[in-house]
């Protein structure tokens, strides 16, 4: 995919999400599906111009994402999306979010300066860790986790470029998204019992 083809597709998913989850804030069941329809059209439109390799990569991540967000929303509680359900636009959009982190990482721009962007974001997602554990009514001790599993993947993964944009497009989604209303995290996990923020400050690591 060529430089222009990978901006497009990132600029059009950022505002696809940027319309999508405020239309969802007050939306019905049979509304969301409509939306839902519009993530999956655009999904298939987006892996139609790839090669069969990532198309096949980004199919196991939504069969994947789609089984962790029933565990995580649906049984353990961790969060809850705002009907109560899993949106059907979520799997799709799982899939959009992998496929743009995969082409911004590529971005000739992004890669000549791997190492300083990897840096930026372990030190900022360092100090907002530290700062959810001492400036909440409650430590964010989920954040603490999922810092911790991010930065093994840092330090011990293939890709360090890849999970450092991630980490910095998820925590925007997620800030953006329980700001929003579309989906809460518990104040507490259920089972484990550990205090989160909402979201959780390593949440990126997700």
């Amino acid at each position: 995919m060529t430089t222009r083809g990978s901006v497009a597709l990132i600029v059009s998913f950022v505002a696809f999400v940027a319309i999508a989850l405020p239309l969802d804030r007050s939306t019905t069941l049979p509304q969301q599906l409509a939306l839902s329809a519009l993530a999956w059209a655009f999904l298939g439109v987006a892996l139609v111009i790839q090669p069969p390799a990532i198309r096949i990569q980004v199919a196991g991540l939504v069969v994947l994402a789609t089984a962790l967000e029933c565990v995580g929303s649906l049984i353990w509680g961790a969060y809850t999306y705002r009907l109560e359900n899993l949106p059907l636009y979520v799997p799709a959009g799982h899939g959009l979010f992998y496929l743009s982190a995969l082409r911004a990482a590529s971005l000739p721009a992004l890669r000549r300066h791997a190492r300083a962007i990897v840096i930026a974001v372990t030190a900022g997602a360092t100090a907002w860790m530290l700062y959810g554990l001492i400036a909440r009514p409650l430590p964010d001790l989920l954040g603490f986790v999922t810092w911790a599993i991010f930065i093994r993947f840092i330090v011990r993964g293939r890709y360090p470029l890849l999970y450092a944009v991630s980490f910095v497009m998820t925590t925007a989604l997620e800030l953006y998204g329980t700001s929003l209303g579309i989906w809460t995290w518990s104040p507490v996990l259920p089972v484990l019992m550990l205090p989160a923020g909402n979201p959780p400050t390593g949440i990126g690591a997700g």
